[in-house]
């Protein structure tokens, strides 16, 4: 289980829409790699659901879009697609999106793989709100996608707000 990070309670109580990016990171930081993909892909969904809502009209039709048995808006890839074409997201979160839900698909289909594979490790530096090496600090894959999953969730929390 994780632990709970310290952090001062006027944050919350003055940021609200912070308290789900503040969990994320706190659930980030205690998993292993595959968990670390599995909850980034799945808050990016997540978020990209919660601004594609905000956008449409609260009616039976939006509904019937994003949820439900073959939506339209019901996948990843498709929220991906129609945000951008909305013009919710910019190119580059929508870029860095999309190679999040390919390492997504990497890690959840696939029984032994880590960010040492090979597979990974071309994909990641094509993330660009990445962490960069600086100086002697080699920033690996992992912290390449972490680094961009965290910095796109960020990007993408007031969203909805802003959307709506």
């Amino acid at each position: 289980m994780a632990e709970k990070i310290n952090r001062p309670p006027e944050l919350t109580k003055t940021h609200p829409h912070l308290k789900g990016f503040m969990d994320f990171l706190t659930h980030l930081n205690s998993e292993s790699e595959r968990g670390q993909v599995l909850i980034s892909a799945s808050m990016v969904d997540n978020l990209l659901l919660e601004i594609l809502k905000s956008f449409l009209l609260d009616s039976k039709s939006a509904s019937k879009l994003i949820s439900g048995f073959n939506a339209p808006l019901g996948t990843f890839s498709s929220r991906i697609e129609a945000a951008h074409a909305l013009g919710l997201i910019s190119d580059t979160e929508h870029q860095d999106a999309s190679i999040i839900r390919k390492i997504r698909n990497e890690f959840a289909h696939s029984i032994a793989i880590s960010f040492s594979d090979e597979r990974i490790k071309q994909i990641t530096p094509k993330l660009h709100f990445k962490a960069e090496d600086y100086e002697d600090v080699v920033v690996d894959a992992r912290g390449q996608f972490s680094s961009a999953a965290t910095c796109l969730i960020l990007n993408l929390t007031n969203r909805p707000h802003y959307v709506g």
